[in-house]
């Protein structure tokens, strides 16, 4: 049997591991939107809050040490998130309605969404299953490392930058169904 130790160390890299994943998924996203000029459809913007409530749980366990209620936030947000991505596949499996946006290796990034949150699911209840003596439940002050840190700006950032996005693109009212340009750039 595997000590607390090493548990909690494959724990705290899992995590780091998937917080980092969300990361990149969501600068890709923002890649597409920028780079590409595709600006997301509401349920993909949607989608960016699931995975952002996503990388908030992971984040959770990395800075007050890893809890069922941590995980719970995490398996929580990749429901509604595969949710929303369901939902956004099943408008466009109609023949002839099209497809929303640029496919990366033959699918959408809804459908990409979709297969990384049913994923993340799995994962989590994997690591939900490890035997719950080994958890950290009240530990505080857990020592933050750089890369934490790192992980924790670069979240923070991209919630920010999100924010910004949508008010740019949508304004204060509901975001349009096919965006075309950002609404309030067009004002100026």
């Amino acid at each position: 049997m595997l000590n607390k130790k090493l548990i909690v160390t494959y724990e705290r890299i899992f995590n780091t591991l998937e917080l980092t994943g969300i990361i990149l998924m969501l600068m890709m996203a923002f890649g597409f939107q920028l780079v590409l000029h595709e600006l997301p459809c509401p349920l993909c913007l949607l989608q960016r809050v699931g995975f952002i409530g996503i990388a908030f749980g992971f984040l959770m366990n990395l800075r007050f040490g890893l809890r069922p209620s941590h995980y719970a936030i995490v398996l929580l947000s990749a429901l509604f998130t595969s949710f929303v991505a369901l939902r956004q596949i099943a408008l466009h499996v109609v023949p002839g309605t099209g497809a929303y946006g640029n496919a990366l290796f033959g699918l959408h990034l809804y459908t990409w969404s979709f297969i990384i949150c049913t994923l993340i699911v799995i994962a989590t209840t994997f690591m939900l299953s490890i035997d719950t003596q080994y958890q950290v439940v009240h530990k505080r002050n857990i020592r933050m490392p750089a890369l934490t840190h790192t992980l924790f700006a670069t979240t923070l950032f991209i919630i920010i930058a999100n924010l910004v996005s949508v008010l740019l693109e949508c304004g204060l009212k509901a975001c349009p169904d096919d965006p075309m340009h950002y609404l309030w750039l067009l004002k100026g």
